[in-house]
Parts: C-alpha cells; structure tokens; sequence
C-alpha cells in the first residue's frame, strides 16, 4: 500500500496538553470525549413532550397518503432519467 502524505495530515497522533501528552487511539477517544463531555456538561431535564399534541397536527387524509404511497409509474421514472444531472426539477 502506497501512503501519500495526506494521510497523515488527517489523523491525531498525540495530543500535548496541560498533564502531559496523550498517544494511542484509544487514550485520544477517551480525552476529547471526556473533554467535550465537561465542556458541554450534563444535558439540561425537560418536561417538554409531544405525547399530548398528536391531536393538534394535520393528518394526511386516506386518499393523500395513497397517491403518497403508491407505486411509481414508469413516466414518473423516466422524467427523473431525462432531467439534467444534479438539477432541481423546477
């Protein structure tokens, strides 16, 4: 396997910080999540919930959701296949 220099510039091999340096892949995964971890800290308790709102949002009717869920037909495939790569439909 031929190794270009690119390679190397994407890795973290060792990190230097106030108690020493750290190496290995596992100790450097362990650091930043721990780190990121105390940076962020705990996640905030939220009595927010959607259980009670269901109700509240607009349903698709049954015809909708059968136009929705019905099987492509093969004009809509071919539209798709003469539309100009990665072009909006419009």
């Amino acid at each position: 396997m031929v190794v270009n220099g690119k390679h190397r510039k994407k890795r973290i091999f060792s990190l230097d910080h106030a108690n020493g340096i750290v190496e290995g892949q596992a100790n450097l995964k362990a650091y930043i999540t721990r780190f990121y971890k105390e940076l962020f800290g705990e996640p905030e308790v939220s009595s927010f919930t959607l259980e009670d709102r269901i109700f509240d949002i607009p349903q698709v009717t049954q015809t909708e959701n059968d136009v929705l869920t019905a099987p492509f037909t093969e004009q809509e495939v071919q539209a798709i296949f003469d539309m100009e790569h990665n072009k909006a439909p419009g």
